[in-house]
């Protein structure tokens, strides 16, 4: 070192340089602490809201799940309703079917009895023509 002092100024100088310097370092590595726990904490907030969205959505899925199980079910109720309905429908067609048929044989029948009615009486009228009115008949002991 020389006399003059400046041996010292350097020593001083260098020590400064490398507090100053190794000061900044540790400014740096605490702001990137500092930066990395603000990512980490920003990344578990990220986490956190997504697993919050994920569980929502999961209960809105169990809920439409509940909807579409009604749905099906009054789905079943109507089908098991329209089964019934039909085969309703099919035997009251078949009894109108039966009742059509008895009152087309009913008219048939009453047409042809009509017809032996009128024969009858046209019968009758000439017997009466020929043979004056019909004896009395016996009465019955009953």
């Amino acid at each position: 070192m020389s006399s003059d002092g400046s041996g010292l100024s350097g020593w001083a100088g260098y020590a400064l340089g490398r507090m100053a310097a190794e000061t900044d370092l540790e400014n740096r590595q605490f702001v990137e602490r500092f930066q990395h726990r603000l990512r980490r904490r920003n990344d578990e907030n990220l986490i956190d809201t997504l697993t919050a969205k994920g569980v929502e959505f999961l209960d809105h899925i169990k809920w439409q799940e509940g909807i579409l199980k009604e749905r099906k079910d009054q789905i079943a109720a109507l089908e098991a309703d329209l089964v019934q309905v039909r085969s309703d429908l099919e035997r009251q067609q078949s009894l109108t079917n039966q009742w059509k048929d008895f009152g087309d044989k009913s008219e048939a029948n009453y047409d042809e009895l009509k017809a032996w009615a009128d024969k009858a009486e046209a019968s009758l009228k000439q017997y009466r023509a020929l043979y004056g009115p019909l004896p009395d008949a016996p009465k019955s002991s009953s």
